[in-house]
């Protein structure tokens, strides 16, 4: 029903609204009937007729013309008024109503003003040709059928510029929505590839000496991968939510968070990278979000020691300054050119993280030739120390 109700108040024929049309018949309909029965008597039928049929025939183009209406009904009142008396129709005042109204919603406001103060001033020359008293009257109902007509064009424009920030709105979450989206994908499988790539190395180089010792790279490849799939179909049961949240109950709290930091780094350990580590024990206890990236802060450093320096030693830190905060991954020099770990988009990915909480982040060669990223947060918006990160 209402697909059709949209349809019809869209039907065009001729360039006009087909709801436009169906006004100016009805309206031609009821003064055709008024005027032939002569109810009331204005006139000898040759100057009302036409007069009834410009003024309501224009009505039609009231929405594509707004113009039309306002100047056509000021003629034909002119017309009539000067050949025999004055409108006074019920119809008559209708037509010029609507015809104000539509001039004063469709046009312009110097248009509106202009074809507005040309049908007021019709009416008041009509009055004055019969010496009626109705000066006041005039000037007052379509003074205000102008206003309300303005009004209206005012309240159409806010809802249009309101529909269209709404989709601005949705078009620019879901732009957000996708970004986050690609961070997370890159940051787990950057990481984990980058494991199970240096794992499958040192599998594929025991299979040739020592075939027994490819067991241990071949079980680390086996748990970083369950772990990154685990993490990733976290991730996509995550999109399925409704609006409402319907359904989140049952998904696993994945997201891993500062309490992980640790267990990431044992499993770096066992991967064969040499780190050390310096976590301050009092820190206060992030929020998800605050804890979700100080871990991926730390992974994707991790990752780039990897990719970038290969195995060497390497050293995090996470420790309160001030008010703030800071997370620090150093690593010493590399058999490649560490400088290369600042280019990317995984670094630049953690930048725009880190600024989205109020953080920042610094990356670049040290003076020893290795590497170092230092990554800031506001301690005092990490949220409520009673509520930790899920494991």
């Amino acid at each position: 029903m209402r697909t059709r109700v949209a349809a019809w108040r869209q039907l065009r024929l001729g360039g006009l609204l087909g709801p436009d049309i169906a006004l100016g018949v009805f309206m031609l309909a009821i003064a055709f009937t008024s005027t032939l029965a002569g109810k009331p008597d204005e006139g000898p039928l040759i100057v009302t007729v036409p007069t009834a049929v410009v003024m309501t025939c224009s009505l039609a183009w009231r929405r594509r013309f707004p113009l039309v209406p306002a100047f056509a009904c000021a003629a034909a009142d002119l017309f009539q008024t000067s050949l025999a008396q004055a409108p006074g129709s019920q119809w008559s005042l209708a037509a010029l109503v609507i015809a104000m109204y539509s001039t004063a919603s469709y046009c312009s406001e110097q248009w509106a003003a202009l074809a507005g103060a040309v049908l007021v001033a019709s009416l008041l020359v009509g009055e004055w040709l019969v010496r009626g008293p109705d000066y006041l009257f005039i000037v007052l109902v379509f003074g205000g059928v102008w206003l309300l007509g303005r009004a209206g064009r005012v309240w159409r424009e806010r809802i249009v510029y309101m529909h269209q920030h709404g989709q601005d709105a949705a078009r620019l979450a879901v732009a957000q929505e996708r970004l986050r989206i690609s961070r997370e994908l890159h940051d787990v499988l950057g990481h984990s590839m980058s494991v199970i790539a240096v794992q499958a190395d040192a599998a594929g180089a025991a299979l040739e000496s020592e075939p027994d010792l490819a067991k241990e790279p071949v079980n680390v490849i086996h748990s970083t991968a369950r772990g990154s799939l685990a993490e990733i179909r976290a991730m996509v049961d995550m999109l399925r939510y409704d609006d409402d949240g319907t359904g989140a109950e049952d998904i696993p709290a994945m997201a891993p968070g500062l309490f992980d930091v640790d267990a990431l780094l044992d499993r770096t350990e066992t991967n064969g990278l040499p780190v050390t580590r310096s976590i301050e024990s009092d820190l206060l206890v992030p929020s998800p979000a605050y804890g979700l990236t100080i871990y991926r802060v730390v992974q994707e450093s991790l990752t780039n020691v990897m990719k970038h320096a290969g195995m060497v030693s390497t050293h995090v830190a996470v420790r309160r300054d001030g008010t703030d905060v800071v997370v620090e991954i150093g690593n010493s020099p590399g058999t490649e050119c560490t400088a290369q770990q600042g280019i990317g988009y995984g670094l630049r990915g953690l930048r725009e993280r880190l600024e989205l909480l109020g953080g920042s982040m610094t990356a670049g060669p040290r003076a020893d030739g290795g590497f170092a990223v230092i990554a800031r947060l506001p301690a005092e918006r990490a949220g409520d120390p009673k509520s930790p990160s899920p494991a």
